[in-house]
């Protein structure tokens, strides 16, 4: 009894490679339906944003191209019938830890670069869902720099 007490007050989060199988595809769908959001919320859906939206699944997952895109395709069609980002924010704050949620903002900061510019709806975006997240600012911008893609220098 003492030990099923002390597990439910444990702050820590599981890691999400721990969770049960229907709550790993849970958590996977809501971070797919947030990374398909971040790139189409400029309303210029550009390959290389969805290049970079497979990337991040497949680096915060562990999974193959093959699987992150067809979890981006899924993420697409949960990410239409979406009236509010609570269900997949809430999902990410429950399983994920403070460094897993500054790598997903990284990750969307990638995708809002992807396509060469940075785009004002973009970064409302992603300063949004660093907000819910809880990531502090200063996080998200150190995030937005590691991202930032180097200027061409001239020679």
């Amino acid at each position: 009894m003492l030990k099923a007490l002390k597990t439910l007050f444990d702050d820590a989060p599981p890691s999400p490679h721990a969770l049960p199988g229907h709550e790993q595809r849970h958590l996977q769908l809501a971070v797919a339906s947030v990374l398909h959001e971040a790139t189409r919320v400029d309303l210029n859906e550009a390959s290389a944003e969805h290049a970079a939206a497979e990337r991040a699944l497949a680096s915060l997952f562990g999974m193959s191209p093959a699987e992150s895109k067809a979890l981006l395709d899924e993420g697409r069609e949960r990410a239409r019938r979406l009236t509010s980002y609570y269900a997949p924010i809430s999902a990410i704050k429950r399983d994920f830890d403070p460094p897993r949620r500054v790598q997903l903002i990284e990750h969307l900061w990638r995708i809002a670069y992807a396509d060469g510019r940075l785009d004002q709806y973009e970064d409302h975006f992603v300063r949004k869902i660093s907000h819910l997240l809880y990531v502090p600012n200063t996080q998200c911008i150190l995030a937005r720099n590691r991202a930032r893609p180097a200027p061409l220098s001239k020679a």
